[in-house]
């Protein structure tokens, strides 16, 4: 990353957080980058209402998620900033931007399709990620964070996507005439987070290290698809038969020392003369 990068960066937070942070925080004023961008539209403060306007918060409230209105932009007022889930980079951020504040997440979710129901699987690994970067950013970074909240109990209107997408951890039928409520997979995880006030450490939580048996095979698939016409001979029904051959590759990886001998073991394997590298399985399918 370069120094603009960094300035850069730098002023899209700014213009985000450090709009109302700065002078909550720091010193009652704007921060630098807006004062230099919009000199003309900025009000100026007197050194008594900085004084004023300084330490009058009780925590910093952070909102963080998808913004949906993010695209509506102009590509100049973004500061190549990107939508990004790094959570625990921000919190260490305000942390170091803002001496240390109290940190409550008000609100803190992703979306998903709007056409995900009761199986919220997507949902949960967003939610999941979020609350272990919260995690993280307590134990390693030592963020004050002293609160968390889910966005949002109910699935509902959105002002650029409408009914499109869903983040609640309700599923709302808004095609029924009551407007049906029935609970997400995400409710079972949120309500088993709280009960055990986080992540315990059991086995399923800890990670794992080590390798894995001599015998393993490793390996990377890719396909084409190769499309030849056979026309049938005279007095047959006039039709024609295209057969469809999937070819998957499958590069053979260098194995460990011990697994030299043992070869690798793929079930109706050919090796492809033109390429003695390659284990080559192929799937054939014909329609008329």
């Amino acid at each position: 990353m370069t120094e603009k990068n960094i300035k850069e960066c730098q002023k899209s937070l700014d213009f985000v957080l450090g709009w109302f942070a700065k002078p909550i925080f720091i010193d009652g004023d704007y921060p630098e980058s807006m004062r230099s961008n919009l000199s003309s539209l900025l009000p100026e403060f007197s050194e008594a209402e900085k004084k004023y306007i300084k330490g009058t918060a009780d925590f910093f409230a952070l909102s963080f998620g998808a913004t949906l209105s993010f695209q509506l932009l102009d590509s100049h007022m973004k500061f190549q900033q990107l939508e990004s889930i790094s959570l625990r980079q921000l919190l260490y951020w305000i942390n170091s931007e803002y001496n240390n504040p109290q940190i409550f997440i008000v609100e803190n979710s992703w979306f998903v399709s709007g056409t995900t129901k009761k199986d919220d699987a997507k949902y949960i690994y967003y939610l999941k990620k979020f609350i272990m970067e919260t995690l993280k950013a307590i134990r390693y970074d030592r963020v004050n964070v002293f609160g968390y909240t889910v966005w949002s109990l109910l699935d509902g209107f959105e002002w650029h996507r409408g009914y499109s997408i869903r983040r609640g951890l309700f599923y709302v039928d808004f095609q029924s005439h009551d407007k049906k409520l029935m609970p997400k997979s995400s409710v079972l995880f949120y309500q088993k987070l709280i009960e055990k006030n986080g992540f315990p450490p059991l086995p399923e939580n800890q990670p794992i290290e080590g390798i894995f048996p001599c015998g393993f095979a490793w390996g990377i698939v890719d396909n084409y698809i190769q499309v030849s016409l056979i026309i049938k001979p005279t007095g047959c029904p006039a039709r024609s038969v295209h057969k469809f051959t999937v070819t998957y590759l499958l590069n053979r990886l260098s194995l460990p020392q011990c697994c030299k001998e043992m070869g690798t073991r793929l079930l109706s394997q050919c090796v492809c003369h033109s390429s003695p590298d390659l284990l080559c399985v192929t799937k054939a399918n014909q329609s008329d």
